[in-house]
């Protein structure tokens, strides 16, 4: 091999295992699945194994540094995403899982290896230790995909994190005893000086980074790259102190910087996911590709009985132990003793040993790396499978997040908050700026806070849990996108609203965050400002009879059915409530149909409530005929309903009915029902409405007064000879 040779494969090598490691996990993540099956097959098929492009064993010493590189920033990324709040929740079950778990886990499989392959009790211990590790990397994207509930997830991602550094630290411990023979006790020092340093180093590195940003020392656009190399730093400064150390070191400044909340963490965050990211992928090639299957095949039966024996025997196990005297529920132990799958940590340390022990003790190199690989395999496959349907089977998905956050405290904004908060049960949390917009809201009893949305951190974390809805309703459309990026990764993108005028041809970006809606609509603003004038108004209908009352000047905003709020392709059939948004002064051509609009001849005024009810006993099943001719006549006696001009608006709530029903009557003859002006009464508004919507029933009779105000607006309606000409009238006539 010349030397060209030399640079070129360790090169290819490092560049096709990071290339085909990205293009699996996207290919992944596209059809929803977890990455590390298809990494671990694509690996095996560019190894040695296969057609060997990816050739690890070039890469020499360089394989190790580059394990111990990717690791550091794996578990970096995994301290920074730590909650706080998750681990109060949990903290009893999490510290047990963390110390008898671990020792659960570490001798049953340490006592299955030295009783099925007649290991020495130091080789078992060594091979139970390797398992000891679940991982970020393998447990992340299990919990994203199936959701399940907060507490459980608390419980694993946390296991998950710190688990890896004890785990090593054990693992480095049983290699040690293992492969140099040295005394229990100096190594046992070793394993506390290792705790000790990691400790130390992390934290006052921790505490330096948070400084450095938190004061702005370090400008924006290079906070990314400061952290990454400082991180490493320190990760180099504990390896230099002791072997091994840095791996703690890593978590502790992680979970600092993750609980200060240093400017620019949420940038931090994503970059160091993308690293990860990468560094999962390309290691898992490179450890896949130097895979010996024959070691597999050479291991038997023996080997599926142990493997069955960790997953379904030692594991379940570990969690009666650590779940022993908690709160949790059986369904909720069932399923942590079910999901425990192993990732790149597991993997790494079972290479890194093997390459270290293939000369002295061959057979138990190629053991602990096949064992090892084979829990990674197969606690992947089954887990990442089948925990969806398992998490559904023991009822333990988290409910769905109904939440809405809507950005805005204006009318408008609380007129669709009322809409949500009344029809599907469901929080609705206010956030705007405006303080005396916020002030105002809390008086109308709405949940309203004086923030900036982008600041989610500032924002109550108990509420925000629950919210799996934004609507964006600023007047700023690129400050409405933003806001929807920010929360892209909190809240589904097709659960993200905002609203943005029309765009002209080709200012459309595909690739925006948010879905648009009311683009024909004016800024918020306005709209909050009109109806607030009683210039538009929001107004409710039910589902089946909304889209008759689209007339010109009127908008769908939202519709409310099975308790879920639609805002794009609103469903026009089966039950459900609708949101209209109407910007004429007359709301009365909503709830008057031309089938509602009667010419009668009658003597008194029982018989015109007679005929009416008839009427509305054929539109409401069940209509309480009775009660409401009662409350009708109760109330023409006691508070007569003239209003002059020949004009009476007789109305009554009713409880059997979703939405206002009005009746124009028109009587050639009239009534003599001793109005102040002592005209007789020829034009009668019958106004029945559900007892849940005043405010609707309230503007109707401000409508029906303003007309009756207007003598020549009620000789119109009175001369209209068709129920059609009528309905024009409304909806044309402008209030003043």
């Amino acid at each position: 091999m010349n030397s060209m040779d030399a640079h070129l494969i360790p090169m290819t090598t490092i560049v096709i295992a990071m290339f085909s490691g990205i293009l699996l996990s996207l290919t992944a993540r596209y059809f929803k699945m977890s990455a590390i099956a298809p990494l671990l097959l694509g690996g095996i098929v560019l190894g040695r194994e296969g057609v060997g492009f990816v050739n690890s064993a070039s890469l020499g010493d360089g394989l190790h540094i580059l394990i111990s590189l990717c690791v550091a920033i794996i578990l970096f990324e995994g301290g920074l995403s730590l909650e706080p709040t998750g681990f109060k929740k949990a903290q009893g079950v999490i510290l047990k899982l963390l110390t008898l778990g671990v020792l659960v886990t570490w001798l049953g499989t340490a006592v299955a290896v030295f009783l099925l392959f007649k290991f020495t009790p130091k080789g078992a211990l060594l091979a139970g230790s390797l398992v000891i590790v679940t991982g970020p990397t393998v447990i992340t994207p299990i919990l994203q995909r199936i959701q399940v509930k907060e507490r459980l997830h608390h419980i694993l991602h946390w296991e998950g994190v710190l688990i890896d550094p004890i785990g090593v630290f054990i693992a480095i411990l049983c290699y040690e005893l293992f492969s140099i023979q040295q005394p229990f006790l100096p190594l046992l020092g070793q394993l506390g000086m290792r705790f000790g340093v990691g400790l130390a180093i992390g934290s006052i590195g921790g505490l330096f980074i948070f400084i450095l940003l938190n004061r702005r020392f370090v400008a924006e656009e290079q906070v990314n790259i400061a952290v990454l190399t400082s991180v490493l730093f320190l990760f180099g400064v504990s390896e230099m102190i002791l072997d091994e150390a840095g791996i703690l070191t890593v978590v502790t400044a992680g979970i600092i910087l993750g609980w200060k909340k240093p400017a620019h963490l949420k940038n931090l965050l994503r970059f160091k996911s993308e690293l990860t990211e990468l560094s999962i992928a390309t290691l898992f090639i490179l450890l896949a590709a130097n895979l010996d299957l024959s070691s597999f095949r050479e291991l038997g039966v023996k080997a599926v009985l142990l493997i069955v024996i960790v997953l379904f025997v030692i594991r379940p196990l570990n969690v009666v132990v650590s779940s022993w005297g908690s709160n949790l529920k059986l369904r909720e132990r069932l399923f942590l003793s079910w999901i425990n799958p192993r990732g790149i940590i597991a993997g790494s340390m079972a290479s890194l040993f093997a390459l270290q022990l293939a000369d002295v003790h061959p057979q138990e190199a190629a053991f602990f790396e096949a064992f090892t690989f084979g829990v990674i395999g197969v606690t992947v496959m089954l887990q990442g499978f089948f925990s969806n349907p398992i998490a559904r089977l023991l009822q333990v998905k988290a409910p769905a997040k109904k939440g809405w956050l809507i950005v805005g405290a204006h009318p408008f904004a609380r007129k669709i908050a009322a809409f949500i908060t009344q029809t599907t049960h469901s929080l609705c949390l206010l956030v705007d700026t405006n303080q005396a917009a916020v002030a105002e809201s809390r008086r109308e009893g709405y949940f309203a806070i004086h923030q900036n949305a982008m600041d989610i951190d500032n924002l109550p974390q108990e509420e925000t849990g629950l919210i799996g809805n934004l609507l964006a309703l600023t007047d700023n459309r690129d400050l409405n996108e933003l806001i929807c990026s920010r929360w892209a990764d909190r809240i589904c993108p097709e659960h993200l609203y905002r609203w943005s005028p029309t765009r002209r041809p080709g200012e459309q970006d595909p690739l925006s965050i948010g879905r648009e809606v009311w683009r024909e609509l004016p800024k918020p603003s306005l709209i909050a400002e009109q109806i607030k004038n009683r210039q538009m108004v929001v107004m409710r209908s039910h589902l089946q009879t909304a889209r008759t009352k689209i007339i010109p000047g009127t908008w769908p905003l939202m519709a409310s059915r099975d308790d879920m709020i639609h805002l794009h392709s609103l469903p026009w059939e089966g039950e459900g409530e609708a949101l209209l948004l109407q910007n004429l002064s007359l709301h009365l051509p909503f709830f008057i149909s031309p089938e509602h609009i009667l010419r009668l001849k009658v003597g008194s005024f029982e018989e015109l409530i007679n005929e009416v009810l008839r009427f509305a006993d054929k539109v409401v099943p069940e209509f309480p005929s009775a009660s409401t001719f009662s409350m009708l006549m109760t109330q023409q006696r006691d508070f007569p309903t003239t209003l002059g001009n020949g004009v009476a608006i007789p109305h009554a709530y009713c409880s059997k009915i979703k939405e206002p029903l009005c009746f124009l009557v028109r009587l050639p003859d009239g009534l003599d029902l001793k109005a102040y002006d002592g005209l007789a009464s020829k034009l009668f508004f019958i106004l029945l409405s559900p007892p849940g919507d005043p405010e609707t029933h309230l503007r109707l009779l401000a409508d029906i007064a303003q007309i009756a105000h207007d003598p020549q607006k009620v000789v119109t309606l009175l001369e209209s000879k068709t129920a059609e000409e009528v309905m024009t009238f409304l909806r044309e006539v402008r209030l003043e």
